[in-house]
Protein backbone atom coordinates (compact mmCIF):
# COMPACT_ATOMS: atom_id res chain seq x y z
CA UNK A 1 0.00 0.00 0.00
CA UNK A 2 1.79 3.36 -1.04
CA UNK A 3 2.27 6.10 1.57
CA UNK A 4 -0.51 9.04 1.41
CA UNK A 5 -0.37 12.72 2.27
CA UNK A 6 -3.43 11.88 4.81
CA UNK A 7 -1.14 9.50 6.42
CA UNK A 8 2.12 12.07 6.95
CA UNK A 9 -0.69 14.42 7.99
CA UNK A 10 -1.95 12.29 10.14
CA UNK A 11 1.20 11.15 12.00
CA UNK A 12 2.22 13.04 14.57
CA UNK A 13 4.97 10.91 16.57
CA UNK A 14 8.21 12.05 14.63
CA UNK A 15 10.30 8.46 14.30
CA UNK A 16 6.66 6.82 13.73
CA UNK A 17 6.75 9.32 10.29
CA UNK A 18 10.48 8.20 10.23
CA UNK A 19 9.63 4.66 9.76
CA UNK A 20 6.61 5.89 7.47
CA UNK A 21 8.87 7.69 5.16
CA UNK A 22 11.58 4.58 5.49
CA UNK A 23 9.06 2.03 4.66
CA UNK A 24 8.03 3.66 1.77
CA UNK A 25 11.37 4.27 0.09
CA UNK A 26 11.85 0.26 0.73
CA UNK A 27 8.79 -0.41 -1.03
CA UNK A 28 9.95 2.03 -3.90
CA UNK A 29 13.58 1.04 -3.90
CA UNK A 30 13.80 -2.51 -2.24
CA UNK A 31 17.20 -4.68 -1.27
CA UNK A 32 17.53 -6.38 -4.96
CA UNK A 33 18.01 -2.72 -6.40
CA UNK A 34 21.37 -2.33 -4.35
CA UNK A 35 22.71 -5.30 -6.03
CA UNK A 36 22.73 -3.81 -9.22
CA UNK A 37 24.16 -0.13 -8.41
CA UNK A 38 23.08 1.11 -12.12
CA UNK A 39 19.48 -0.71 -11.86
CA UNK A 40 19.32 1.48 -8.55
CA UNK A 41 20.13 4.55 -9.98
CA UNK A 42 18.25 4.51 -12.50
CA UNK A 43 14.98 3.52 -10.79
CA UNK A 44 15.49 6.83 -8.80
CA UNK A 45 14.26 8.85 -11.62
CA UNK A 46 10.59 6.81 -10.18
CA UNK A 47 10.79 8.37 -6.92
CA UNK A 48 9.26 10.80 -5.71
CA UNK A 49 11.50 13.75 -5.13
CA UNK A 50 11.37 13.57 -1.00
CA UNK A 51 12.15 9.94 -1.29
CA UNK A 52 14.85 10.72 -3.00
CA UNK A 53 16.45 13.16 -1.30
CA UNK A 54 15.98 11.08 2.20
CA UNK A 55 17.35 7.69 0.34
CA UNK A 56 20.04 10.08 -0.98
CA UNK A 57 21.12 11.22 2.46
CA UNK A 58 20.44 7.98 4.39
CA UNK A 59 23.95 6.66 3.87
CA UNK A 60 25.14 10.39 5.32
CA UNK A 61 23.03 10.00 8.05
CA UNK A 62 24.80 6.55 8.82
CA UNK A 63 28.18 7.08 8.29
CA UNK A 64 28.30 10.78 10.67
CA UNK A 65 26.18 8.65 13.70
CA UNK A 66 29.16 6.00 13.32
CA UNK A 67 32.09 7.74 12.15
CA UNK A 68 32.70 10.52 9.85
CA UNK A 69 32.88 12.86 6.60
CA UNK A 70 35.82 10.88 5.64
CA UNK A 71 34.83 7.62 6.31
CA UNK A 72 31.56 8.72 4.31
CA UNK A 73 33.53 8.96 1.13
CA UNK A 74 35.96 6.23 1.69
CA UNK A 75 32.81 3.98 1.93
CA UNK A 76 30.33 5.57 -0.34
CA UNK A 77 33.04 6.73 -2.83
CA UNK A 78 31.05 6.54 -5.90
CA UNK A 79 30.29 9.70 -8.17
CA UNK A 80 26.61 8.89 -8.31
CA UNK A 81 25.90 8.49 -4.65
CA UNK A 82 28.30 11.70 -3.87
CA UNK A 83 25.39 13.61 -6.12
CA UNK A 84 22.40 11.52 -4.47
CA UNK A 85 23.70 12.94 -1.35
CA UNK A 86 24.22 16.01 -2.23
CA UNK A 87 21.38 16.89 -4.14
CA UNK A 88 19.69 15.33 -0.92
CA UNK A 89 20.65 17.53 1.63
CA UNK A 90 20.10 20.82 -0.63
CA UNK A 91 16.50 19.37 -1.49
CA UNK A 92 15.90 18.89 2.38
CA UNK A 93 16.80 22.26 2.91
CA UNK A 94 19.92 21.22 4.96
CA UNK A 95 22.32 23.96 2.82
CA UNK A 96 24.85 24.42 5.36
CA UNK A 97 25.53 20.51 6.24
CA UNK A 98 25.33 20.74 2.40
CA UNK A 99 28.12 23.58 1.61
CA UNK A 100 30.13 21.03 4.48
CA UNK A 101 29.58 18.51 2.67
CA UNK A 102 30.31 19.50 -0.74
CA UNK A 103 33.84 20.80 0.82
CA UNK A 104 34.60 17.74 2.11
CA UNK A 105 33.97 15.89 -1.53
CA UNK A 106 36.18 18.77 -3.28
CA UNK A 107 39.16 17.32 -0.47
CA UNK A 108 38.04 13.88 -1.30
CA UNK A 109 38.02 14.03 -5.38
CA UNK A 110 41.95 13.46 -6.14
CA UNK A 111 41.51 10.12 -4.05
CA UNK A 112 38.36 8.76 -4.67
CA UNK A 113 40.03 6.31 -7.58
CA UNK A 114 42.22 5.42 -4.86
CA UNK A 115 39.55 4.67 -2.34
CA UNK A 116 37.75 2.86 -4.83
CA UNK A 117 39.25 -0.82 -4.98
CA UNK A 118 38.72 -0.60 -0.96
CA UNK A 119 42.22 -0.71 -0.10
CA UNK A 120 42.21 0.30 3.34
CA UNK A 121 40.75 -1.39 6.29
CA UNK A 122 40.11 0.48 9.36
CA UNK A 123 43.26 1.24 10.95
CA UNK A 124 45.35 1.64 7.61
CA UNK A 125 42.38 3.89 6.64
CA UNK A 126 43.05 6.40 9.61
CA UNK A 127 46.45 6.30 9.20
CA UNK A 128 46.41 7.34 5.42
CA UNK A 129 44.09 9.71 5.99
CA UNK A 130 46.19 11.83 8.64
CA UNK A 131 49.32 11.15 6.57
CA UNK A 132 47.42 13.09 3.57
CA UNK A 133 45.99 15.79 5.54
CA UNK A 134 42.69 14.94 4.94
CA UNK A 135 41.60 14.27 8.54
CA UNK A 136 43.07 17.51 9.65
CA UNK A 137 41.06 19.66 6.86
CA UNK A 138 37.90 17.84 7.74
CA UNK A 139 37.87 17.12 10.95
CA UNK A 140 36.46 20.97 11.41
CA UNK A 141 33.33 19.72 9.14
CA UNK A 142 32.78 17.11 11.42
CA UNK A 143 32.55 18.82 14.54
CA UNK A 144 30.07 21.23 12.81
CA UNK A 145 27.91 18.78 10.95
CA UNK A 146 28.08 17.00 14.69
CA UNK A 147 27.02 19.70 16.36
CA UNK A 148 24.29 20.32 14.40
CA UNK A 149 22.98 16.61 14.52
CA UNK A 150 22.88 17.43 18.18
CA UNK A 151 20.70 20.25 18.22
CA UNK A 152 18.39 18.59 16.11
CA UNK A 153 17.41 16.36 19.13
CA UNK A 154 17.33 12.37 18.70
CA UNK A 155 16.52 11.72 14.94
CA UNK A 156 19.75 13.93 14.41
CA UNK A 157 20.33 14.02 10.67
CA UNK A 158 16.96 12.26 10.08
CA UNK A 159 14.77 15.25 11.46
CA UNK A 160 15.59 16.89 8.13
CA UNK A 161 12.87 14.27 6.71
CA UNK A 162 10.21 14.97 9.27
CA UNK A 163 10.87 18.95 8.69
CA UNK A 164 10.53 17.97 4.76
CA UNK A 165 7.71 15.80 5.17
CA UNK A 166 5.39 17.79 7.17
CA UNK A 167 6.08 20.79 5.11
CA UNK A 168 5.64 18.95 1.44
CA UNK A 169 3.95 15.92 2.61
CA UNK A 170 3.09 15.85 -1.66
CA UNK A 171 6.75 15.88 -2.92
CA UNK A 172 7.02 12.23 -0.37
CA UNK A 173 3.85 9.99 -1.97
CA UNK A 174 3.61 8.38 -5.52
CA UNK A 175 1.44 11.05 -7.34
CA UNK A 176 -2.01 9.20 -8.02
CA UNK A 177 -2.65 9.21 -11.85
CA UNK A 178 -5.47 11.65 -12.92
CA UNK A 179 -8.56 10.01 -14.30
Amino acid sequence: MALTVEQIRATEDDEALVDLLSAEARRLLPDELFNDTDRYYDSLDSVPQGLRAMAGIYPFSVSMDMDDLAWHFSSHNDQRHIREALNGLRELELPQIADLFEKAWRIMAPHLAELRPGHYCDTNFTKWARENGIQQQIDPMNDAIWKFCKQSGPLRLLNSWVLYARKYPERCVVAEPHP
